[in-house]
Formats: structure tokens, sequence, C-alpha cells
């Protein structure tokens, strides 16, 4: 995309390097042989007098280079460089450099056409973690998303604005500070409200991330109370991981059991709840800090429900680098191999014998909850997963439920009717889909479109099956016919299954000639894709607004707010791409009421969540998302009316004798130029499948890899 007039600097994006020098020769080359002099004569038939440069770019001027003292100059347009000419300049009032290509000569008419931007009148250049992007690039209105928080940053992050991130630990950094004191120390509850936590975590906090064997953690809770009795530290004769454990699922008991307390009382004071739940996370903490020796199955274990505590409250970095040691440990446990496995030719039947089954069942609950968490923080974050498929050779836990475990092996042969570990293992085998989709779909080596959509494709019709294959409890019984525990289950696994299909197919919205909502289609292909999408991301929505209704279910998943996120996008890319390419008007009715459903999720999303949630940031970002969409419908109904009054001017004309002066005192607009209409409706051809990735990070920043580079949402250096 170029820019017609620009007015600070002149960008040549990356990928659009290549394409963009190409134009540039052409058009000098053009612009050298075919352009007639002031005087009448072609170039070639006078010599060109080279104009005196007065003023060289900021580039140019640091590198002492020659420079043309055009904007862009030929420099940096040869080279794709931002050029800018922001330097101080102390020879008097600073020139303005003129444009590179030169105005069209008198002979050739030009259509003035009023336009509206393409752009915010806000933003003329955005420069977002090192990278460029004009005005005309989709990813601009995450540059205006920052912009609304920097200017609110009292009220969206007062934990930030004083730049305290800037002293906090590197694996800290950005994250809302603890609401205690970091000196580990707390008190554990009496015996009745403590073992009551417990039952709580394993019947309502669990979900699908089944660590634990309820017995055994029971069993030492009350070895930690007896501990208190006696005056001996908690980790007395238990080791310090175990105890981490028993104060970690404490930590999210009490803050998910405070987070529905006040969601009447105090639905963005987020602060209360913390001060109550965060003693027992530094207290855990401290204790797996000071654990020495080999590494423990309980030492993974202890990490991770960390993690999970500190995904729950929106403490995403912390959480982030927490599991990359959490990955390390249990590679070095082997957690991701297949157990039983031993030297010397012995059975398998044998190595199981000597075995506990309980540990061995714990253990791949361990590695697969890791794998579900892994592949959410990536898609979240935008970074790469810990564990990649070909190196894990593990199988899927039993499906026995916890009181049927013995060390020996199950209490019964008979199988389980409606396992609540099922639900467990089909997020784990959902999250290996999803993470073959990140592969492959957004994949970030070049990639030719189509094998993008036929990867697709073939995940979508893996989803299918995974579908297919749900029992009738996680999949055709309607949730709110099945006792808690199930109905969280198989909310979470629709909104996961959702997710999956939106993760697969968005990334093709904006390539094609229209947005079809029923499969019927003259383009089977986008019929598919587009209506599979969209109606995933309705069933999302719709979900979401259910579960506003109920406290302890919109609370039940960290990632609901993604889910959310993603879903709201899409309905609002979609938007923007129906303003660009107008399908058939049931497919236009359904968007719009869809259109009004999205509506009303972000709101909740905007009022449900605390200001120092990136839940906030999310809602900002979409929020000007829709406002993109919305202003691209007003331009196409500005161009249909513009269009009619074309119409209307041209029955005139032809009905009575033209009239220059008339018509231009008549206020008539002047029609739109192809190329205008064109370059407005193709605001999004550049979106590439990689910014789907930085729309998911954006609420916690793009990537910072460059040094120097300003954070996107370091609001206290604004």
């Amino acid at each position: 995309m170029e820019m017609d007039q620009p007015t600070a600097a002149a960008v040549v994006t990356p990928q659009h390097r290549k394409r963009s020098h190409s134009r540039s020769h052409l058009a000098s080359s053009s612009s050298q042989v075919d352009t007639p002099s002031i005087n009448g004569r072609q170039d070639k038939d006078s010599p060109r007098k080279q104009p005196k440069v007065s003023r060289a770019c900021d580039v140019c001027k640091a590198k002492k280079a020659k420079c043309s003292g055009t904007l862009p100059c030929d420099g940096c347009t040869r080279k794709g460089l931002a050029c800018v000419y922001d330097a101080k300049y102390s020879r008097g009032r600073p020139p303005t450099p003129p444009p590179a290509h030169p105005p069209l000569p008198p002979s050739i008419a030009v259509v003035d056409v009023d336009v509206p931007s393409r752009a915010s009148p806000e933003v003329d250049m955005a420069e977002i973690e090192g990278q460029y992007f004009d005005p005309t690039s989709g990813l601009t209105f995450l540059h205006r998303a920052f912009k609304r928080l920097s200017s609110h940053k009292a009220e969206f992050a007062p934990h930030v604005s004083s730049g305290a991130e800037k002293q906090q630990p590197l694996m800290t950094a950005g994250d809302r500070p603890l609401e205690c004191d970091d000196d580990g120390t707390t008190e554990l509850p009496d015996r009745d409200t403590s073992m009551a936590a417990l039952a709580y975590y394993f019947d309502t906090c669990v979900v699908t991330y089944h660590i634990f064997h309820q017995a055994t953690i029971m069993g030492w809770l009350k070895a930690m109370l007896q501990n208190v009795q006696e005056g001996q530290p908690l980790q007395n004769g238990l080791g310090h991981s175990r105890a981490s454990i028993v104060l970690s699922i404490l930590a999210i008991v009490t803050f998910r059991q405070e987070k529905i307390r006040m969601r009447s009382e105090y639905p963005q004071d987020e602060a209360r709840a913390l001060r109550r739940s965060d003693p027992y996370f530094v207290a855990a903490r401290a204790l797996t800090d000071a654990e020495t020796g080999l590494p423990r199955l309980e030492s993974a274990q202890a990490r991770l429900v960390q993690v999970l505590y500190l995904l729950q409250t929106a403490r995403m970095n912390q959480g982030w680098y927490v599991f990359g040691i959490t990955s390390q440990i249990m590679a070095a446990l082997g957690l991701h191999r297949q157990g039983g496995r031993t030297r010397h030719n012995l059975s398998r039947s044998r190595s199981r014998s000597r075995a506990d089954y309980i540990n061995i069942q714990c253990r791949k609950r361990t590695f697969w909850v890791a794998y579900i968490i892994d592949n959410y923080l990536s898609v979240i974050l935008g970074r790469p997963m810990q564990h990649r498929d070909e190196d894990i050779e593990l199988d899927f836990p039993d499906c026995v439920n916890d009181e049927d475990m013995t060390p020996q092996g199950p209490s019964t042969t008979e199988a389980a009717d409606d396992c609540y570990l099922d639900a467990m293992i089909f997020h784990a085998q959902l999250s290996q889909i999803v993470a073959k989709i990140s592969r492959e779909v957004y994949a970030i080596q070049h990639i030719p479109t189509r094998e993008r959509i036929a990867a697709a494709h073939r995940s979508v019709s893996a989803l299918h099956s995974w579908r297919a294959s749900l029992p009738a409890h996680l999949g055709t019984v309607k949730p709110s016919s099945l006792i808690p525990r199930f109905r969280r289950q198989s909310t979470a696994l629709k909104l996961a299954y959702c997710h999956a299909i939106i993760h697969a197919y968005r990334p093709f919205l904006l390539g094609q000639r229209g947005i079809y909502l029923h499969q019927a289609t003259e383009n089977a292909a986008d019929g598919t894709y587009t209506a599979e999408c969209v109606s995933a991301a309705k069933v999302a929505l719709e979900t979401v607004a259910s579960m506003a209704n109920d406290g302890s279910l919109f609370h039940a998943f960290w990632w609901t707010v993604y889910v959310t996120f993603c879903a709201i996008a899409v309905v609002y890319v979609c938007e923007i791409q129906q303003n660009r390419h107008p399908g058939h008007e049931n497919d236009q009715l359904s968007l719009a009421q869809l259109s009004t459903l999205a509506d009303r999720c972000l709101q909740h999303l905007d009022r449900a969540t605390s200001v120092h949630s990136p839940s906030r940031r999310y809602s900002v970002v979409l929020e000007e998302l829709r406002r993109e969409a919305r202003r691209q419908t007003q331009v196409t109904l500005d161009n249909d009316l513009g269009e009619t009054v074309q119409i209307q001017a041209q029955t005139h004309v032809q009905s009575a004798p033209f009239d220059l002066n008339a018509a231009q005192m008549s206020g008539l607009p002047d029609p739109p130029t192809d190329d205008s209409l064109h370059s407005t409706q193709d605001l999004w051809n550049g979106w590439q499948t990689t910014d789907w990735l930085d729309l998911d990070s954006s609420a916690f920043g793009l990537h910072a890899d460059m040094d120097g580079s300003p954070s996107l949402w370091d609001l206290s250096s604004s």
C-alpha cells in the first residue's frame, strides 16, 4: 500500500519492501522517459539540471551520505527505510522536502475527491515495538488502543503509572504486584475450613486441569495441620514441594470464592480478593524456592499449580516464566516419555508391578495438563510452545476416578460411567489439534495460501472427528441439565472447540470476495470456512453471554476472556470484509444481528473485569477494532450516496446542456475515482497471517526483541 501524499515519513513495511521498491523503480523510470518538461520538450532533448539539496533526511545525515532531499529520498526508498526529517535544522526555518514523485503535468486532468481518511486523524505514523506502520496498515488500530490506554493510564493501570514495573524483577515486570508482604509467612485456616477448601478445589476449580489424586492431597493437608498443632514447620515430614502444593490450592480456592462473592458487591475491586489469596501463594513460592536436591514429580506439580494461580490472577508474565521452569523440570523427569520403559529388556508388566499406579497416573496427568496450558499460553502470547509433539512419547492417563484408584491399580475392572477425567483427556486431544494448526496454518515460513487453507481444512476435519467422539455428557447433552461439575467441563470443551475452529479459519476471512454465513454459496470453499468460522464465533459469544449470569462458571476458566476476544474480533473483521465486498442480504442481516451480540459481549467484558486485568486491555483493543469496522461502514454508505448523486447528475447532463459553472456552484460532490474507492476498500488487503498473532498478544504488548524498542503497554513512559 502506498501513501498518496506523505506528510511526515514514507514507510516501506518489511512484507511490502520488495513490492514497493519495484513500483518506485517503475514510477521513476516512467517519469524520466514520458513526462514532458515545462517548456514542452522531453528531458532527453535538454540536459536535466540537478536541483540543489538544502536539507538531507535524518538517515542520510547520520551516515553522511548523499541525499536526494525528497520525501522519501532515493536512498531510503532503495533500502526500505523510514525517511524522516526530524533532526534539528540550524539554518533558519527548515524547508519542506518535496515529494519524491513529481506532480502530474497540467495537461492531465486531476479530480479532487474528498474521500474520508483511511486512518484515524490522531495517528499519522505508528512505531510499535520497533516496527513501522503507515496509516493504511491494519495494525494501526492497536496503536490507537495504546494511545487510549496511555491517555487514561491512571484509570486503566494505576499500579504501573508510577513506573514501578521498571523496578520489578525481570520475571514479574509488568504484572500486578503482590497484595501482601513478600516474606513467605502465612497461617493455615482451621481444619474444617481447610478441608472444605480442598473439596471445593476438586469439585469446582479443577474442570479439565486434573493434576492430583484427591485423597493424597487430603493426606498432605492433614499432616500440615498436625504440624501446626505441634508447632512444627508446615513442610515437616512432607517436604517443601508437597506443602507448597497445598498452599497454592488454598490460594486458588480463596481467590475464586472471593471473586464470586464480590461479583455483586465489588465487581471491579480485585484487590480485595488478592489480599486474601496472595499470602498463600507467596508462602507456596517461598517453599519451592527453598527446595533442595534432585527434582521429584511434586517439584513439577508445585510449580504447575502456581502457574494456574498466576494465570487466574492475570499475572501472565510471571506465569510464562514459571511455566518455562516447570517444563524444564518435567523434561528432566522424563514426563514426556512413556512410563514403564526399563533397560535390559525387562517386561512392562514387571516394571509396572513395582511402580505405584497412582504415581504413574499422576505423572501422565501432570504432563498433559501442562501441555494444555502450554497450548493456550502459546496462542495468547504469540510465542512458541515449550513442548513439541515430535518429542512426546506418552499416552493419556487411564479414565479412572480418584476414588477408584489404589497403589496397585484400579479398584474396579468396570469402566466408570461419566468419568470426570474424560474432560481432561479430550481437552488434551483438542490441544494437539490446535498445536498442529499453529504449526501449519500460522507458520512464519513462506507458505502458499492454498497450502495453509488445505492444512486448515485437514485440522478442522480432525476437529469434527474429535467432536463426534465426545461422550454424551460432554457433547450432546445440554449443559444446563448436567450436574455442576460436568456442566463446567462441557462448557469448557465447547468454548475450546469454538476457539479451535476460529483459530483454523480466521486467517482467510480477509482473502475472499465476500462473507458467507451459509454453506450454500457459489464458492463452496469460501462458504465452508467462513460460515463455520462465523458460526463458531456466534456459539462462543452466546455461551459467554449465558455464562455472564453464572459467576462460578464465568470465573472457572482463566482463558475465557481470550476466547471471547477472538470471537468478537472475528465478528468485527467480518463486518469490515462485508463492507468491502457486500454479500447476500440475508448474510448482511445475520451479520448485523451477530454484531449486536458482539457489542453486548464487549460491554460485559468491560464491566465484568478489573481495571488491572489484561481483559480490560482486550476491551480497549476490541473497541478500536469496532470503531474501525463502523468507520468503514460509514465510508461504504458515503460512497453509495456519492454514486447515487453521480447518477442523478449524469441524468441531468443527458437532458440539459452542460454548464461547468453551474455544476461547480450547485454543490454536487465530485464523483470518487476508482483508485480512491479501491484504496479505501482495500485497507486490510495487506493483513498477514502473523497479524492475527499480533492481535492475540496485543493485550500483553508485541514482541520486544529490539533494544530500545518501546513496550506497547509501558504506560509510565508515555
